[in-house]
């Protein structure tokens, strides 16, 4: 239950991290394509800067 309860966390963790990014790529973009195409690689870097750190952790837990 404890491993469950730690990986959870550590999603919603990720998901904290993806979402501020795409938050704040959006507030900078000066015009409406440019926040798309920002959100859309906020999205994707987040999404590739912590997939290796919840796979790793995750093994660990499993």
């Amino acid at each position: 239950m404890k491993k469950m309860f730690s990986l959870l966390v550590l999603c919603l963790v990720a998901t904290g991290v993806v979402g501020f990014l795409t938050l704040s790529a959006a507030t900078l973009a000066p015009s409406l394509e440019v926040r798309v195409l920002s959100v859309i690689g906020a999205l994707l870097a987040g999404y590739l800067m912590m997939q290796p750190i919840v796979n790793r952790l995750a093994s660990r837990l499993a």
